[in-house]
């Protein structure tokens, strides 16, 4: 069988880590470089002496921006190299582990084509050598965009803190904890889309690492499949699929669209951005060789597998905001707020315990590698 959607998570769960690891250190180095003149924030008495302390840190802007650059190139190299290990693995794997079955119907007297071995199959290269190409743009793009974002967060804390303290409601101690609390929580953004939504780094390189990984490999397996003449293909299915692909799993299609007896492929949602086999599907398709091949996948139950996907949400919402509370504390210990590191903590407490609460309701599998930060 193909990779499971559990594997080609682990594929990508590490790239994730790095980003994340990338976005905890951008931000912990805004923390130390707003450190290093916070009293004259804190001694500042009127409205020149805030806008003074403003002035000394912007004259920082320059110093950080060479810093953020140096972390984000100190991981660019391991990403590419995962990323390119990563897309290998998926789409090889997906292809070598459907090979016997093409075997066995060829020496069984199935009207197959001869293809080449995987690895010098052009046709294979071709698909992956594009995916490969498309990620590097990908990351290069996610790179340029938070080095940007790093020094806009920067200059909105300076704003902002000002502003608060100049509003004459809190001390300035209180403006800048807040302000970089309200920061540590948003992050730093990997993509600002043409709507003007902000994804956050975790949520956009996770989603941009499991779809690669995901349609290269089902990319790679149609291929091979168009290689063999293949028509038929499996859909997976699984519980907890979304609504635009949930109709569609665990049933066979033709490809061409000329089969008699199944459905074409093309009927399906496949080809949409939130459809079979789209961004963040964690289907995968197999060959099906009529006469030989043993039907692997059912459909689940529709309303079981709509409660399956809700919970699905909640907890991955529950663990993102873990994640965000020991990120906080990391950036208020770098700041030298106690207080704030304080208050942070209780949050991650709080959070824990609604997630243990989710879990003793629901039953699911709790995931604590998903809640940790690296």
């Amino acid at each position: 069988m193909a990779l499971t959607p559990n594997q080609l998570q682990q594929l990508s769960m590490f790239m994730v880590d790095i980003y994340n690891a990338i976005e905890e250190e951008l931000l912990v180095n805004i923390a130390r470089i707003l450190k290093q003149d916070r009293d004259l924030l804190l001694l500042a008495e009127n409205g020149a002496e805030y806008q003074h302390w403003r002035i000394v840190q912007l004259q920082k802007l320059n110093t950080l921006t060479q810093q953020q650059m140096r972390i984000i190139a100190k991981h660019s190299g391991k990403t590419a190299e995962e990323l390119k290990k990563m897309l290998e693995t998926a789409g090889f794997t997906a292809v070598e582990q459907h090979e016997s079955i093409f075997q066995e119907a060829l020496q069984g007297g199935s009207s197959l084509l001869t293809a080449p071995p995987p690895h010098t199959s052009m046709a294979l290269i071709s698909v992956l050598n594009a995916y490969e190409q498309r990620a590097k743009d990908t990351f290069n793009l996610i790179n340029t965009t938070m080095l940007q974002q790093s020094q806009q967060v920067y200059i909105d804390v300076l704003n902002k803190t000002v502003g608060k303290v100049l509003s004459g409601v809190i001390t300035p101690q209180q403006a800048l904890k807040q302000t970089v609390s309200e920061w540590s929580q948003r992050g730093i953004p990997a993509l600002i889309d043409k709507a003007g939504r902000r994804w956050s780094t975790e949520a956009y390189v996770n989603m941009v690492t499991r779809t690669l990984s995901q349609q290269v490999a089902n990319d790679m397996q149609l291929t091979r499949m168009d290689e063999y003449g293949v028509d038929l293909v499996e859909v997976s299915s699984h519980m907890g699929a979304r609504p635009r692909c949930a109709p569609f799993q665990g049933r066979i299609f033709s490809k061409s669209g000329q089969s008699k007896r199944y459905p074409a492929f093309s009927s399906t949602s496949y080809g949409e951005a939130a459809g079979l086999l789209g961004i963040n599907c964690h289907h995968v398709v197999y060959p099906y060789i009529q006469g030989k091949s043993t039907k692997r996948y059912q459909p689940y139950d529709a309303a079981e597998n709509k409660q399956a996907y809700q919970e699905s949400q909640q907890q991955r919402h529950l663990e993102r905001q873990i994640r965000k509370a020991k990120k906080e504390a990391n950036v208020m210990q770098a700041l030298g707020d106690l207080e704030g590191v304080k208050e942070a903590k209780m949050k991650v407490a709080q959070r824990q315990a609604a997630m243990r609460e989710f879990i003793e309701q629901t039953k699911r599998t709790r995931r604590y590698d998903r809640e940790r930060i690296v």
